[in-house]
């Protein structure tokens, strides 16, 4: 991994320059990826899409804002937590393009199974209003029309309806035996009822 010059964000609300991480190269070693398609490369670190004004505290999109070069390095990913990625969709309503919607749904999803439904992590049991808070999420994933059969099944999944995860897996038919031990596991956790989402190896 090769860091460049960092990356200074300005803040479409106050004005202020936020300073973050920005690669020349990197690579995938040692790498991690889980069922619900949230990956993690040590070796190729990715900025949030989503930040948190250090200023005004207001949220805002990265690719939607000036941005210029800065002079020094900078390893500031600007990832948010679980409650902060609430925050900023109270903040932005129902104004998001539907990319934008998609983007932050899926952070809100990864972040959630990162405190309750990630295999491989230390998890906690999630409060009633967080499962429920939750499963409005997965509907608006749901909702999407962007996505492949085995990926809206494990939404499904996840979403803890097995039934429909079933009936829809019964129609994928990968070649690929990458992909096609990856459906097979997702079976297997539905007929067991399990909505954890799992590490991919």
């Amino acid at each position: 991994m090769l860091p460049d010059n960092s990356l200074l964000l300005k803040c479409p609300f106050c004005g202020k320059e936020k300073e973050v991480l920005s690669l020349m190269s990197g690579n995938t070693i040692h790498g991690r990826q889980w069922s619900d398609l949230k990956s993690v490369y040590p070796m190729l670190p990715k900025v949030s899409p989503i930040q948190k004004c250090p200023s005004c505290g207001k949220y805002y999109f990265a690719e939607n804002v000036e941005k210029r070069q800065g002079t020094d390095y900078s390893f500031e990913k600007g990832e948010l937590t679980y409650q902060e990625l609430k925050e900023a969709k109270i903040q932005f309503g129902d104004s998001l393009a539907k990319k934008n919607k998609n983007t932050l749904n899926m952070l809100l999803l990864w972040a959630y199974n990162d405190l309750y439904n990630r295999e491989g992590v230390d998890i906690k049991e999630a409060p009633f209003e967080e499962r429920d808070y939750i499963d409005d999420v997965h509907d608006e994933l749901l909702a999407r029309d962007d996505v492949d059969n085995v990926v809206y099944a494990e939404f499904l999944r996840e979403a803890g309806d097995f039934d429909d995860a079933l009936d829809l897996l019964e129609r994928c038919h990968p070649q690929e035996e990458y992909l096609a031990k990856i459906v097979e596991k997702i079976k297997q956790y539905a007929e067991e009822k399990k909505t954890i989402a799992f590490e991919i190896k």
